[in-house]
């Protein structure tokens, strides 16, 4: 809790010097008016603002992305539990999941992931506009990719040009790797309790051979009991 108060008394200092720093350059240029000394305070000034707003807007994107993720998870957690087991127990997840056909995936060997880019499986993402892509093993589920999970990789990167492949995306994340088995005579219940549980995010429906026949995510439980 005190590392907490501190790094919030660090953001508040950096956004009050950021303000002062621009009224103060700001200030100095209008005073520094004649010759030389004109075009000098113009330099300091377009070297130093976009300095100051990188700061500013880094510790505003930080703290209100974060406050609406913890916000959204909360809520993500009161419905999840909410939910009737007597209703769930009643239906398989044969009835509910996502099939195969229609659920796009993709295999290890793809050259996406063979030359791995999260900048192009990010735009994939995008082009098929979904959140999360399942990565299959001869038909056998094997990771689940997130977008957020790309989208903060990307972001903390310092160099993005640097040399990484899917085998170290994959050990840097293991969470990829994390998610539920269940058989299609399972309860939507039996989901339920995998996601409440251990933490999941994602359940996958296999055969008597551990090949995928379909899918179903927490949000996906979520909206079929809306729809009831």
């Amino acid at each position: 809790m005190e590392t907490t108060h501190r790094r919030d008394r660090i953001a508040l200092y950096l956004i009050g010097f950021s303000f002062c720093a621009i009224i103060i350059i700001s200030v100095v240029l209008i005073y520094f008016h004649e010759g030389r000394r004109d075009e000098a305070s113009w330099n300091i000034f377009n070297a130093l603002l976009p300095l100051i707003s990188t700061w500013v807007g880094t510790v505003l994107v930080f703290y209100f992305g974060r406050e609406n993720f913890e916000a959204a998870s909360k809520r993500y957690e009161q419905i999840i539990s909410k939910l009737t087991p007597e209703v769930l127990a009643g239906i398989t997840v044969q009835q509910v999941m996502i099939d195969n056909h229609t659920m796009i995936s993709m295999d290890v060997s793809d050259p996406r992931l063979v030359d791995f880019s999260r900048e192009k499986l990010l735009e994939f993402l995008d082009t098929i506009k979904k959140s999360r892509l399942p990565i299959l093993d001869a038909g056998k589920p094997k990771y689940i990719i997130h977008k957020s999970l790309l989208n903060e990789e990307t972001r903390l990167t310092v160099n993005p040009l640097s040399q990484d492949s899917f085998k170290d995306f994959v050990a840097r994340n293991p969470i990829v790797a994390q998610f539920g088995i269940l058989k299609p005579e399972d309860s939507v219940e039996s989901a339920r309790k995998l996601i409440r549980d251990h933490q999941y995010n994602d359940v996958f429906v296999v055969d008597a051979a551990g090949v995928g026949v379909g899918w179903l995510t927490d949000s996906h439980i979520i909206r079929y009991m809306n729809a009831e």
